[in-house]
């Protein structure tokens, strides 16, 4: 017997419609009433959880990818959009297993790879971002020779994020190379062209052409004057020019583009303290900690400037809470150390000193400061290898050389001492440990 032909779901098609409209909130009943009626159909769940995601309840739109996914596991959409979901909710190990799976199943998925090396670059992961990325370009080149139009935005995108890598890694000159390269796939695309200029420009003051870096961060403010990220490139490069006081004023107005920039928080507080002003950038820390009271960097970066101006317990207060988190963190502890220490609790810094001293054992700040209380306890002898082996990492800092000089005075051997610390005084005149030591070794 024949059959009517099977006629096209209405709620399905009028929530499609909406949905290539943008209208995510109208299409949301129609893919919800679909539902009632199919079940848990793979592409009825995906196109509800696109909706539901538009309206930021990414852990419901996770959860609905996820059923999408174990009724279709093999479509590679349904796992890079559960990425995505879970990379918004902060899941970053999560989201670089689904860009793994999607990679997997598409290789060609670029996508997926530029977010899987934007995780990487979020982890700290460079190396692998850097693989990833070559790799990408590489996939991308091929593309170009079919649809060149299409392809050459997406390829300036994986070339500046290539060049950013590099520049991150130390590979200035190769970053400028890969920057050039990604500049000519931009054409005449500010947004893009303004990030690429940027990097350069990060890139040219790694080099130490300082005059070029500014001027090229300039040249990229011009193309997005309200960018935040570019505002922050411009003080960081007059920073490291040796222009800290001029640096001020676009850091400050990238923090007012975005309150949360902690690395703008951070670089400010840096610049401040180098233009004298130590109690605004403590004040400047202190309101980033309230807001993000286990932020590493800043903890590490306020409690240093704690122990620079005297205030001890209140780095070891600080430090407190964070260390109960995380134990192995040797900056942490060798913070927690030099602030007991300047509280004249030698004992515990040698504990906390020691214990980072296992943890990493050939870092020469921390062999540095451990020989340092080991003077303190009397037992110069014993510090006196450490300073060595610190200085044999370092040779020719003065704080190094400043340490070994009073560990020697401290033993009784006042010619190498006194040849030790004037070292340290060359290289840094304003050493104030090797000035006491030095006025000690002479009275």
């Amino acid at each position: 017997m024949a059959m009517a032909p099977q006629q096209p779901d209405p709620d399905l098609q009028s929530g499609l419609q909406f949905l290539n409209a943008g209208w995510f909130d109208r299409a949301e009943p129609h893919f919800r009433a679909a539902h009632g009626r199919y079940g848990d159909r793979p592409d009825i769940l995906h196109f509800l959880a696109v909706c539901v995601s538009r309206r930021g309840q990414l852990a419901e739109a996770s959860a609905l990818w996820r059923k999408a996914l174990a009724k279709d596991p093999n479509e590679p959409m349904l796992s890079f959009n559960l990425g995505l979901a879970s990379r918004g909710l902060g899941q970053l190990d999560e989201a670089a297993k689904r860009f793994r799976d999607t990679i997997r199943r598409q290789p060609g998925h670029v996508d997926a790879r530029l977010a899987l090396a934007s995780i990487h670059i979020d982890q700290g992961r460079l190396a692998a971002s850097e693989r990833e990325l070559a790799e990408t370009v590489g996939i991308i080149e091929q593309a170009l020779e079919s649809d060149g139009e299409r392809w050459k935005p997406i390829q300036a995108r994986a070339r500046n994020m290539l060049g950013h890598v590099l520049y991150r890694m130390g590979n200035f000159a190769t970053a400028i190379e890969v920057l050039d390269m990604a500049a000519l796939d931009a054409g005449e695309e500010q947004a893009r062209r303004a990030q690429i200029l940027g990097d350069r420009a990060l890139s040219l003051g790694g080099l130490g052409h300082h005059d070029e870096a500014i001027e090229e961060a300039r040249k990229a403010l011009e193309l997005a004057p309200e960018n935040a990220i570019l505002n922050h490139v411009l003080g960081f490069v007059l920073y490291f020019a040796g222009k800290p006081a001029e640096a001020i004023a676009p850091i400050e107005k990238a923090l007012v583009l975005d309150p949360n920039f902690t690395y703008a928080t951070r670089t400010l507080a840096i610049v401040k303290g180098a233009s004298g002003k130590a109690d605004e950038a403590i004040d400047l820390l202190k309101s980033a900690v309230a807001r993000h009271p286990l932020d590493r960097n800043i903890l590490l970066q306020l409690s240093f400037l704690q122990i620079e101006k005297g205030e001890h317990q209140q780095a070891v207060d600080l430090l407190g809470p964070y260390l109960k988190a995380a134990p192995e963190d040797v900056r942490a502890l060798n913070n927690q150390g030099l602030a007991l220490r300047g509280l004249k609790r030698f004992d515990e810094a040698h504990k906390v000193l020691k214990r980072a001293s296992r943890l990493h054992h050939d870092d020469p700040l921390i062999l540095t400061n451990l020989g340092q209380v080991l003077v303190d306890l009397g037992k110069s002898a014993e510090a006196k290898p450490l300073h060595e082996q610190a200085l044999r990492a370092l040779p020719g800092d003065a704080r190094l050389l400043a340490n070994y000089g009073a560990c020697l005075a401290a033993l009784g051997e006042t010619d190498r001492a006194r040849e030790t610390l004037d070292a340290a005084l060359a290289a840094d005149p304003n050493n104030a440990d090797a000035l006491a030591a030095r006025t000690k070794l002479e009275g």
